[in-house]
């Protein structure tokens, strides 16, 4: 009889890094979202072919963005050690965005993102009646996971 090796899942500790990253960047604490990202760290935005290359260029693009946002962490999950997968809202105005972020973590700092985005939209006319078991949604007002930081 073989005994195996229990199988171990990836640690909270990976998604409790990236809720705290996304804390950081609601809370416009720059600095201190830049330090949990590593030095060489890269985003990928596929959805209109941009990479930010260095921690640097990661946090600016989205301190630049014009204010106004608020993010609603929707899904947090690890997918294997190391790589955690996020669904995050973007309420902007009378705009709403979705990102799909999956996270490459190394030695407890962020080295890859690759985000998906997509925005809210009304579908095109052919789908807009008439199609068997179709429904129109209610806008999403889910508040999502807590994107408070303790204080101190």
């Amino acid at each position: 009889m073989s005994v195996s090796a229990p199988v171990v899942g990836p640690g909270p500790e990976d998604c409790r890094l990236v809720q705290r990253f996304w804390a950081l960047y609601q809370a416009r604490r720059w600095a201190e979202a830049r330090a949990l990202l590593h030095p060489e760290a890269c985003c990928q935005w596929w959805a209109t072919g941009e990479r930010f290359v260095g921690a640097a260029a990661v946090v600016h693009v989205n301190e630049i963005y014009p204010e106004g946002w608020r993010l609603h962490l929707l899904a947090l999950h690890s997918l294997a050690p190391g790589q955690v997968l996020s669904l995050l809202r973007v309420d902007h105005g009378d705009h709403s965005f979705y990102a799909n972020s999956y996270f490459r973590l190394e030695a407890g700092r962020i080295m890859a993102l690759d985000e998906y985005w997509s925005d809210v939209q009304a579908p095109p006319a052919w789908r807009q009646s008439g199609l068997p078991g179709r429904e129109s949604l209610p806008p999403d007002r889910r508040p999502g996971l807590s994107l408070t930081l303790p204080e101190g």
